[in-house]
């Protein structure tokens, strides 16, 4: 679980986390955000190996955040990432885990 979602194919450059364009040529709003520039060559290694490391963890369920006030889904790399919309406005995701079947149990051992 985290605020701010990781970035997924296909979704813009202020969506999140990991970005592969993200860098001070693409930003285009620190002016009016009145914030420092992106750095000149995007994101540290050390946040594009989180991204990785992330979606190449094999027993990870999935990646739950917020951010962007809206509902919505994606997947990257084959897993899931869940967004809610912002509880000011009266969002939640309502999420239970559940133990599998016996049955489900030897599938997938």
């Amino acid at each position: 679980m985290m605020h701010i979602p990781l970035y997924a194919p296909g979704r813009t450059l202020g969506y999140g986390c990991g970005h592969p364009e993200y860098n001070a040529q693409n930003d285009r709003n620190f002016e009016i955000e009145r914030r420092e520039r992106w750095p000149e060559n995007g994101h540290s290694s050390t946040t594009m190996e989180f991204h990785k490391a992330v979606f190449n963890t094999s027993n990870l369920l999935g990646v739950f955040a917020g951010h962007i006030h809206r509902q919505t889904i994606d997947w990257a790399m084959g897993i899931p990432q869940f967004l809610t919309s912002p509880n000011a406005s009266g969002g939640y995701l309502d999420v239970d885990f559940l133990p599998m079947e016996k049955s489900d149990k030897t599938k997938f051992s």
